[in-house]
């Protein structure tokens, strides 16, 4: 009985201490991605996405107003008054007390057969604003996707190089414990690798900070959770193979594929669209309606003529015809015209300036890829000529002819020849997908296209 007790206790305890620091645990997400499932996550969870995912409903909205076919327009009243019961006397009727109550309900239905040309325009001008959503919403995925390419390069970089200082710390270290032990001490050259040891340690803490911040802004730009367990897949950064191709190609992609292009393009069209709507508004509009007036107020007396029709208190009036409705305002509308017109043609001045400044943009993107391109084959040169002198100085020093400074400079030499052949690797890489995403060439399946 005792010993039933105690495990019904220990049962409890475990449930009420246990317990929930398990489900704490396991409620943590577990994340380890590729760049390509950052993406995948990113197009389903990013806000900035997802806000012009709305922007483009409500642009099928508009579209649907301005398109609304023939469905018709009802307009509806519900009056209910006090009225004289006398309608020969109706003053001292009213105020004797002799009223009766007026009810009064009166349904209009009104379609448009043609607007001449108005409807058309409008549902063009509408579609236009779709298009300018989807391609908004195709420069933002761009943006997005190449914020998390730089992230996840840059948390590559750090991994690497924080790898590279590990190396570089237990080499120096296995130095500094084979000098200690030699038949002769060199201080200074302890000392000498004692500081080298201490950058090495300041470098490592600056990598571990930048891949913890990395990681922080990645979760912002995938929608994920601060408490989210997240790292990347892959290991070692390595360059990307990559065929540059002459600039004047660049212009030609950037102005077929690049959301920016498509946008000022649409937005020329909608402002010639808004023009030919405003010249539109001269013409009326050509519709079909129908009304039904009913209205009843019992107990009323004295109407010479019980015609239902002429009785003000009770009647049922309707019809069915067509109207031709419209309010021409020639200074009005001519002015609206001209300033429409005016606009279009700012919109064009300022496309053509904002070409300009996009052919820049990709000029200087093409001109960093060069610029990467160009130091990462420098560094690797570097690389090359500090490793031989290592191998040469270590040669030396092996055979009696060779100081042991010589070797340790070119050893550190050849460790920050390295890490600058990762950050090279970066640079390069980020340049190259920064002059993907500005020409358009962005893989397709990153976004839904329209």
């Amino acid at each position: 009985m005792m010993k039933s007790r105690c495990t019904l206790k220990f049962f409890i305890y475990f449930l009420v201490v246990f317990f929930p620091l398990l489900q704490v645990k396991a409620a943590q997400p577990v994340y380890r991605l590729n760049f390509q499932q950052c993406v995948e996550i990113a197009l389903q969870n990013n806000n900035q996405i997802h806000s012009n995912e709305e922007d483009i409903q409500v642009s099928k909205a508009k579209m649907i107003e301005a398109h609304p076919g023939f469905i018709p327009v009802v307009d509806y009243s519900q009056r209910v008054a006090p009225v004289p019961g006398n309608i020969d006397d109706p003053g001292d009727s009213f105020f004797s007390g002799d009223i009766s109550v007026f009810n009064n309900t009166k349904v209009e239905f009104g379609s448009v057969l043609t607007s001449f040309g108005k409807i058309q325009t409008a549902q063009n001008l509408a579609q236009l604003g779709i298009d300018a959503s989807w391609f908004q919403k195709a420069k933002t995925t761009d943006d997005v996707i190449d914020k998390i390419y730089q992230i996840y390069q840059g948390v590559l970089l750090a991994r690497n190089l924080l790898d590279l200082a590990s190396q570089a710390s237990a080499t120096i270290n296995s130095k500094v414990e084979g000098m200690q032990k030699g038949k002769t001490v060199d201080q200074l050259g302890i000392v000498k690798l004692k500081l080298v040891l201490f950058e090495i340690e300041r470098k490592v803490e600056e990598a571990k900070n930048k891949k913890v911040m990395a990681l922080a802004a990645l979760k912002v730009q995938l929608g994920l959770e601060n408490d989210v367990d997240l790292d990347i897949k892959q290991d070692s950064l390595t360059a990307v193979t990559y065929n540059l191709k002459p600039l004047d190609t660049y212009f030609d992609y950037a102005s077929t594929h690049r959301p920016e292009f498509k946008l000022l393009g649409a937005g020329i069209q909608a402002k010639e669209k808004k023009v030919k709507l405003e010249q539109l508004n001269y013409a009326p509009n050509l519709g079909l309606g129908a009304f039904v007036d009913y209205g009843v107020a019992p107990g009323i007396s004295g109407a010479a003529d019980e015609n239902n029709f002429t009785d003000p208190f009770n009647f049922t009036k309707a019809g069915i015809g067509m109207q031709l409705k419209g309010n021409f305002d020639y200074v009005k509308t001519s002015s609206r015209v001209k300033q429409a017109q005016a606009d279009l043609l700012k919109t064009i001045y300022d496309k053509r300036a904002a070409i300009r400044g996009l052919q820049l943009d990709v000029q200087q993107s093409y001109q960093d890829v060069l610029s990467a391109q160009h130091l990462l084959g420098q560094v690797e040169e570097q690389i090359k000529v500090a490793h031989q002198l290592v191998f040469l100085t270590k040669s030396n020093l092996d055979i009696g002819v060779g100081e042991k400074k010589d070797y340790l400079d070119a050893l550190q030499s050849y460790l920050a020849f390295q890490g600058r052949r990762f950050e090279a690797i970066y640079n390069y890489n980020v340049a190259v997908f920064a002059l993907q995403k500005k020409t358009g060439l962005l893989d397709g399946t990153y976004y839904h296209s329209h």
